[in-house]
């Protein structure tokens, strides 16, 4: 990430849609980093898909469920940081593929050369009605350069909703993409906006070691170039529902665990209920709840 920069996660998305005039559920992980047990005291939801079914109420935080909530919204907010720095396909070239769909206004095009430019396979569909780019298929399409190049095998669904540069759009990446250092993630998110690029919305969709699906929408993260990060987003428990994270103190990302080391985040429910997670070191949270309850819990 650089440095003392705010990386909005959603923006990851605009410069892919750049020459459209363009700028929503989500990403998902087949081994995301583990923040504890995830599953819920009683009755556990049955998602077996990386796609998020679960509540999509708010939650309202209580003694029964504050340790799963806090659990939760560990977890989203570290998905979050995870994808902030990532790159997906089409962004550098966005440009080139939209000048040619001018020329391919139907059936399909190979774009492996413009958007794999380190080997691999790019077939996009063009809308038969309008000459939009509606659908891309790639497999294992190498892109990006030095330790943020990417292989991506999988769809990209792209929607413009009207004619004007300004048209609401949703775009959508479903398959699996690999880092630099051989990490692969399973990544189905969404990205969209309304009118004059206004009201625009992301999700990610992520597994949990629990087997569940869980969901971060409108994640925002930066961090201070030495792996201190401030993050917030809203965190979907498929049990309980969503909940909104906040940061209170910076927290720091450097454990061998992969859990926060120090800081403090604060998750917010229905009707003012809410909770504190103070990270004390790599092994220990105190969790704190609005209703007055305190305990100290090891991942």
């Amino acid at each position: 990430m650089k440095d003392s920069t705010v990386i909005v996660y959603s923006m990851l998305f605009f410069f892919t849609l750049s020459m459209q005039g363009c700028g929503g559920s989500g990403g998902s992980s087949e081994n995301p980093t583990d923040a504890g047990d995830q599953t819920a005291s009683d009755e556990v939801v049955d998602n077996a898909s990386d796609n998020y079914t679960g509540s999509e109420g708010q939650a309202f935080i209580d003694e029964n469920n504050a340790k799963d909530l806090a659990v939760t919204a560990v977890s989203g907010i570290i998905h979050a940081v995870e994808e902030s720095d990532y790159a997906f396909p089409m962004q550098s070239a966005g440009k080139n593929l939209i000048s040619s769909a001018s020329i391919n206004m139907m059936g399909t095009a190979d774009a492996s050369s413009e958007m794999c430019i380190h080997g691999g396979e790019a077939i996009v569909e063009y809308d038969d009605d309008t000459g939009h780019i509606h659908t891309f298929h790639l497999t294992n399409c190498s892109y990006g350069q030095g330790i943020h190049t990417y292989t991506f095998t999988g769809v990209m669904y792209h929607y413009v909703y009207g004619d004007d540069v300004l048209s609401p759009f949703t775009l959508i990446h479903d398959g699996l993409i690999t880092t630099s250092d051989g990490v692969t993630r399973d990544i189905y998110r969404v990205y969209g906006c309304g009118d004059q690029r206004q009201n625009c919305n992301n999700i990610s969709d992520y597994m949990g070691d629990d087997g569940r699906a869980y969901r971060v929408t409108d994640a925002e993260v930066s961090e201070d170039g030495n792996s201190t990060y401030t993050a917030s987003g809203r965190i979907y428990d498929p049990n309980y529902g969503y909940v909104d994270v906040t940061t209170e103190i910076p927290f720091t990302l450097d454990c061998p665990n992969d859990h926060p080391g120090s800081g403090r985040l604060r998750f917010t429910g229905a009707s003012q209920s809410s909770g504190t997670i103070e990270f004390i070191s790599c092994d220990e949270y105190v969790l704190t709840t609005s209703n007055g309850t305190s305990n100290t819990y090891t991942w």
